[in-house]
């Protein structure tokens, strides 16, 4: 069944407001099989929304599958998975101890928390996603949504 926009339209603030509420999950202990046990969903994706946050949000996104999103390309060291880790230590002004993707990475363990809900439209989950950044100010920073 498609979801109209009009239906996502009208559920967009209370599905903000899920997200902001949702427990808080320290990304260090966030393997693939762990959010699924979160999830009490063992063979299927779990398609959702999460948000990077630590005092203030950091990075909105989304995936058809979050559990291999945040369980496995989180760990990623290169730059072309690890776009978030990289970003960090383009950001020399406020992260000046961040040298490679892997001290970005460990930073990004050791200081943030992950909150998830699940989406399972596809469309629902970009724009929740663009709200959600947009709202919450990742747009200026770490979400981009600028096409190539």
């Amino acid at each position: 069944m498609i979801v109209s926009f009009q239906d996502i339209n009208n559920r967009l603030q209370e599905r903000l407001d899920q997200l902001l509420t949702a427990t808080k999950f320290p990304i260090r202990t966030l393997t693939e099989g762990e959010i699924k046990k979160i999830f009490g969903e063992y063979l299927l994706p779990i398609e959702g929304v999460y948000l990077i946050v630590k005092n203030k949000p950091l990075y909105v996104g989304r995936s058809r599958n979050l559990a291999q999103r945040i369980g496995v390309d989180l760990r990623a060291t290169t730059r072309k998975q690890a776009t978030l880790s990289y970003k960090l230590t383009t950001l020399k002004d406020r992260f000046p101890q961040l040298q490679t993707i892997q001290d970005a990475r460990n930073y990004i363990y050791d200081h943030y928390s992950i909150q998830m809900i699940r989406v399972e439209d596809e469309n629902e989950r970009a724009i929740i996603q663009i709200y959600a950044a947009m709202e919450l100010g990742t747009i200026k920073e770490f979400n981009s949504f600028r096409e190539t």
